[in-house]
């Protein structure tokens, strides 16, 4: 049996539909107050379970008969005010997962986040390899994320058979309420872009690589990046406005705008006005010119990626 956590959210989700297109049987766990998305609803061979990833007592009921778990279930928010959540959640709940996979020699894709990588002294794009570091500027989430990869390569060094991937920002159908927020704010009629980099990756990719590499038996305890191209949001606000017959922002934001912008939207939300979509974190990664090399994902299994316009076109055609 596969267990998929996370299942209502938007990668695991993916997940699940490529695993049934295969025949495959599914188990998928999700929170009691998530809902299961339309297309997963009543679906043979998919079965739901309600599951706390921070109760190890109700996470061992669903192991009974799983050979395989794609570990995609978290929190992602860059607000430390969650800082208690996401170490709760993140970190305990792979902690639980990791020991339940050793106790029954479950095989594991964890599915991890460039945030646990460092960066490159030298200005190279970031690899596995690169050394994340502690700093005063690293965001809650980050932290989390670490210490969660912690978790598993601990279980790694007890003979857990496990491979942990590491995304890039994931963008396709679905994740307007997440990484997609950014389309939304285009559409309504942003007038500057950030003047940083990142890497990004379409979710079918992601969820494609994920079941590719559990197949790949002979390959395990190692990690992967997750990522289809480098991209700076000048071009990739360009790219989308195309797309939906828009002028693109034609300034950079910069630093002090930004971090009005991050205060005022956390009074609003402490004030119960708004939902806080910027914080001080996501404003320095926008500042942040970054790289990330697929170079050892590609190799290994020489992937080939969609083009980045067919995943924004998937994403205009949502709206």
């Amino acid at each position: 049996m596969i267990l998929v956590t996370g299942g209502t959210g938007f990668i695991g989700s993916y997940v699940i539909k490529k695993l049934l297109d295969q025949g495959r049987s599914v188990l998928a766990s999700k929170r009691p107050n998530s809902v299961i998305p339309d297309e997963l609803q009543f679906k043979p061979n998919l079965y739901w379970h309600d599951a706390d990833l921070t109760d190890f007592f109700a996470l061992e009921d669903l192991f009974a008969n799983v050979t395989e778990v794609y570990h995609c279930a978290g929190i992602v928010s860059f607000d430390n005010a969650d800082r208690k959540q996401l170490m709760k959640v993140n970190v305990e709940g792979s902690m639980h997962i990791v020991n339940l996979c050793l106790q029954r020699k479950a095989r594991l894709v964890f599915l991890s986040s460039v945030a646990a990588l460092g960066d490159d002294k030298a200005n190279n794009p970031i690899r596995e390899t690169s050394k994340w570091e502690w700093s005063r500027q690293k965001s809650a989430y980050s932290i989390s994320k670490f210490e969660a990869e912690r978790e598993v390569w601990r279980g790694m060094a007890e003979g857990l058979d496990a491979i942990i991937l590491n995304p890039t920002v994931v963008i396709g159908p679905g994740s307007r309420s997440s990484s997609g927020k950014i389309f939304s704010l285009l559409e309504k009629g942003l007038n500057f872009y950030p003047p940083g980099a990142t890497g990004l990756v379409d979710v079918e990719d992601l969820a494609e690589i994920m079941i590719q590499l559990m197949a790949k038996k002979d390959i395990s305890e190692t990690n992967f990046i997750v990522n289809n191209i480098n991209i700076s949001y000048r071009e990739l606000f360009l790219q989308y406005c195309k797309l939906i017959d828009r002028q693109p922002p034609s300034k950079p934001g910069n630093r002090y705008l930004l971090s009005i912008a991050w205060r005022l939207q956390k009074i609003l939300s402490v004030l119960q006005l708004g939902v806080p979509g910027l914080s001080r974190e996501v404003v320095r990664a926008s500042f942040r010119n970054v790289r990330y090399s697929n170079e050892k994902l590609v190799e290994t299994l020489n992937y080939t990626f969609k083009p980045i316009e067919t995943s924004l076109r998937a994403i205009r055609h949502e709206s």
